[in-house]
């Protein structure tokens, strides 16, 4: 999907900002993204990201399956 927004950031319908950080603590929540508002933000210095929270999904389907049924191309010579 972040590929797919970069390529045309109108599939993206709806974008909230929020605090981001990914637990690195290693056991089963290896990996998580977490996300807070402003209202609940921990008293930890987090950046703040855009996170995509709807997309056109009609839009999306079509650029996908375009891409995927694409020629690949020929080696380079």
């Amino acid at each position: 999907m972040a590929a797919a927004a970069w390529i045309d950031p109108t599939l993206i319908t709806a974008e909230r900002q929020l605090y981001m950080d990914v637990n690195l603590d290693r056991g089963s929540g290896y990996g998580d993204t977490l996300t807070w508002s402003d209202r609940i933000k921990p008293a930890l210095d987090l950046p703040l990201v855009h996170a995509q929270m709807d997309v056109d999904m009609a839009k999306f389907g079509e650029m996908f399956v375009d891409l995927m049924t694409r020629a690949t191309p020929g080696p380079k010579q």
